[in-house]
């Protein structure tokens, strides 16, 4: 698996911890991602967010994004004819995350919000998109995020403050350490969390995906029948995207 594939692969809705060691590609997962699979922590609770002190509530977009159920929002008649992305990004530093939503940029960052969501179209019930595509896998995700895609709307942010309850056999099995509470324990710990909700045209996205698809020139060239695996999603692309 090539180290672009997976710097971009979508977010997960809790991520608590994440490896950044590059590992050659294999046929059998890692210990680490078995357990990702089969730990389940304790769901996060909202403890504080950008409306809050106003009264206001969570807006319906951040709500959908936080059920990785963003599909639904564009559903939504206000969405019908535009696709939608969320950037989003969480820590325990709101000044640098407050700093990284004001820095962030349509144009620059758009792109990889782009590339990842193809991805993931393509990766879709695809045990290794690598070996089924190809030299077309990683070219097309390139391509994807150097475009400079046009027509991009930042429609608006929010934040919200999350606490997480983990039960330290959980959080020990997901990151190999042990703990020094007794087993058993509750551990909590709390994080903010940026979200940034994009959108585009569906029409102005279509035609430039287009363009990305005819400019492709995997080198060297994939199979016949890995071109034939990337022309069949290519052909009904938009179906589950």
């Amino acid at each position: 698996m090539s180290k672009l594939h997976k710097s971009l692969l979508p977010i997960v809705l809790i991520v608590l911890f994440s490896s950044c060691a590059s590992e050659p590609e294999r046929s059998s997962p890692s210990q680490f991602e078995t357990q990702q699979a089969t730990f389940k922590p304790e769901p996060f609770t909202i403890t504080d967010h950008k409306n809050s002190l106003a009264g206001g509530s969570i807006p319906e977009w951040v709500s959908l994004s936080l059920e990785n159920s963003l599909r639904e929002l564009e559903a939504n008649v206000i969405y019908a004819d535009r696709f939608v992305f969320v950037s989003r990004s969480e820590g325990s530093n709101f000044n640098a995350l407050n700093n990284w939503n004001d820095k962030f940029s349509t144009e620059l960052d758009f792109p990889r919000l782009a590339a990842a969501r193809i991805e993931a179209r393509f990766s879709s019930n695809v045990p290794n998109p690598d070996n089924e595509y190809g030299t077309f896998f990683e070219a097309l995700i390139r391509a994807s995020s150097d475009t400079a895609w046009t027509g991009a709307v930042r429609e608006e942010d929010f934040w919200i403050r999350k606490k997480y309850t983990l039960e330290e056999d959980g959080l020990e099995a997901l990151t190999g350490t042990a703990l020094e509470a007794p087993t058993g324990a509750a551990t909590e710990r709390e994080t903010w969390e940026f979200l940034i909700l994009l959108t585009m045209e569906k029409s102005l996205f279509s035609s430039q995906l287009e363009t990305v698809f005819e400019n492709l020139n995997p080198n060297p060239p994939p199979s016949s029948g890995q071109a034939a695996s990337a022309n069949r999603v290519k052909e009904r692309f938009f179906e589950g995207f």
